[in-house]
């Protein structure tokens, strides 16, 4: 008989009940149009107060606090920011395993090197197993939105590996610990991640070993506060610290981490997680894990006015809120507000343009040209700036730039530390609850974000990367970090960043209140998952005048209601001071933390 792994009982273990007792507001999620959730109260997102403490150190923002309090740990013992990064990727694997896993997902993240004085970029995302068939996918009968077929090979292990390697200093073992016995002695189920669980429980009760990890003895979703003990996955995470370690102890560090990528991608990880997705309709082959490498790559740039602004590079979205800053650097914002009409019609109009030049150019660099230095040359925004209306909207089907001119399910978070190297990391599933058989890890379920439609970049071919959602940012002035986050949520993720970067460059916000604003999307282009519907839809949260939707209405935007917009997580240095500050989203079960 399979052993249940939910306790209907508290989770009692001393350092939960601590952690919890100082836990944010837990809320759940809606749906609107690729935002992933349930339906749950609504809370304020009014700025609280903002945390400030002059001369610390370190700080880090994550939307959970158990994860949070793993990376504070690690900071304040001396850890740099790329292993605190590290430790808190897996700890929230365990503790929010909704949103993201760091050995079945996917990870961009950006990385500010103090001794190099330089930003790297890591590509933790793996392509589209060797064998996908297209035409499968065309047919909707069996391209269902759950399942093994939606698998492509998980990048974010070795990408962390690659991470640790190129910054890391402390060992993966100590690193890992954490997370191995929150695995162990239980988190508490949340009511975020009660939500999901009844979101997805259909999906859940086809997929047995998901549904025993995850649901209760009798087959039903767990209760709030229920324990959730993840025995099969700490299992797997001790294989791996224990094949680091052989090699580790008698050679030395570097050795072990390679190790421990072998063991995941051409050991018998993937040769159970093969087995599995073989047996379910999957289409990953050993020889896709075997021959699968993360990347450290440059990331892309451009400036606004005195800031230089990163983004992960493409495959990644991210060079849609860069186009977007090049049109918007270009307006006058003097005299507007953040709740304006003009100033929300204007950052939506471009924030369409950038993800519209997505669709119809961005894919796997490998495979397809992407013209990267047009797009965001000066030229270019400036023709794309000439395209907006102040009376009127873009909307679906609409053309590229180029072509004009030539006639659910996501984590991110902040870290510094008292080094001043600075981490901005998102890392993502693509989907809730799909455990890969008895390894416990939970699988991605990215091919719903290639394309199906003939000539588009981002089309389904084997071994091709998806064009992804994930793309973390990070903003420079006089040579040093100045903030950097991220925010969740497909689609979401660039529009957030591009409002709160408004909000703090152009409207004088603070971290706390740029993330705690009232956000706004578009959906004036095709979303990034399967179907790919286009609304023309552009969605408000709570919070926003009635008079600022009318006189959107009367510009022609069609408006629509949301409950809540993705999550968001900001770290600020001040470049004079050193000060630090961070933003944590009151929107979820957020926490930030400034060191002393």
């Amino acid at each position: 008989m399979v052993k249940t792994r939910i306790l209907s009982e508290p989770c009692a273990t001393p350092q939960r009940v601590a952690l919890f007792r100082r836990a944010a507001l837990a809320v759940g999620f809606v749906i609107v149009y690729g935002i992933v959730g349930v339906a749950a109260p609504v809370v304020s997102v009014e700025a609280g107060p903002n945390a400030v403490v002059a001369e610390g150190d370190y700080a880090i923002a994550t939307r959970d606090v158990l994860a949070t309090e793993v990376g504070e740990q690690f900071l304040a013992e001396g850890a740099n920011a790329a292993d605190a990064a590290f430790a808190v990727a897996a700890a929230i694997s365990v503790s929010e395993p909704q949103f993201s896993h760091f050995l079945g997902g996917e990870t961009w993240a950006l990385y500010y090197d103090s001794a190099a004085d330089e930003v790297f970029a890591l590509d933790g995302v793996g392509p589209a197993g060797s064998e996908v068939d297209l035409e499968f996918f065309r047919d909707p009968e069996l391209n269902t939105d759950y399942g093994a077929h939606r698998v492509i090979v998980p990048g974010t292990w070795d990408g962390w590996m690659l991470w640790l390697k190129e910054f890391g200093e402390r060992g993966l073992d100590e690193l890992m610990q954490p997370a191995i016995d929150l695995a162990e002695r239980g988190v508490p189920v949340t009511r975020s991640m009660r939500g999901f669980l009844i979101q997805e429980r259909e999906n859940i009760r086809t997929a047995p070993d998901t549904a025993t990890v995850f649901f209760t003895e009798d087959g039903e979703v767990p209760s709030e506060g229920d324990t959730l003990l993840q025995s099969d996955l700490s299992a797997t995470m001790r294989e791996l610290r224990d094949a680091y370690l052989s090699e580790a102890e008698h050679s030395d560090r570097l050795a072990g981490l390679q190790a421990a990528r072998d063991y995941y991608y051409r050991g018998p990880i993937a040769e159970r997680l093969v087995e599995f997705l073989g047996s379910n309709g999957g289409f990953v082959t050993l020889d896709d894990f075997a021959e699968f490498e993360a990347e450290m790559r440059s990331p892309i740039q451009t400036e606004y006015r005195d800031l230089t602004v990163y983004q992960s590079p493409p495959n990644s979205q991210g060079i849609s809120m860069l186009i977007a800053l090049n049109i918007l650097e270009g307006f006058d914002f003097s005299g507007l507000g953040p709740q304006d009409a003009e100033s929300i019609h204007r950052i939506v109009e471009a924030t369409k343009l950038g993800k519209i030049d997505v669709y119809h150019y961005v894919g796997d660099p490998d495979r397809v040209f992407i013209p990267v230095s047009t797009l965001l040359s000066d030229d270019y925004a400036e023709a794309q700036r000439a395209r907006i209306r102040d009376d009127e909207v873009i909307e679906w089907p609409a053309d590229g730039g180029i072509g004009v001119m030539r006639e659910r399910n996501t984590t991110t978070y902040a870290l510094r530390d008292r080094y001043g190297n600075a981490a901005a990391v998102t890392t993502s599933t693509g989907a809730q609850f799909f455990v890969g058989g008895e390894t416990g890890i939970l699988l991605n379920q990215r091919m719903a974000n290639m394309e199906i439609a003939p000539g588009n970049p981002n089309l389904i071919e084997p071994g091709k990367k998806v064009r992804h959602t994930v793309n973390p940012y990070m903003v420079m002035k006089n040579g040093r970090p100045y903030f950097w986050g991220g925010n969740t949520g497909y689609d979401t993720q660039p529009q957030g960043q591009i409002q709160q970067f408004m909000q703090i460059v152009e409207f004088g916000m603070t971290p706390q209140e740029a993330v705690a604003h009232p956000r706004f999307i578009t959906h004036a282009f095709p979303a990034s998952t399967y179907p790919y519907d286009a609304s023309n839809e552009l969605f408000l949260e709570r919070g926003f005048p009635g008079s600022t939707a009318r006189e959107l209405e009367e510009r022609g935007h069609r408006i629509g209601r949301a409950a809540i917009i993705g999550n968001a997580n900001i770290i600020m240095a001040d470049p004079e001071t050193n000060e630090l500050r961070y933003g944590a989203d009151p929107r979820g079960e957020n926490r930030g933390v400034v060191g002393r």
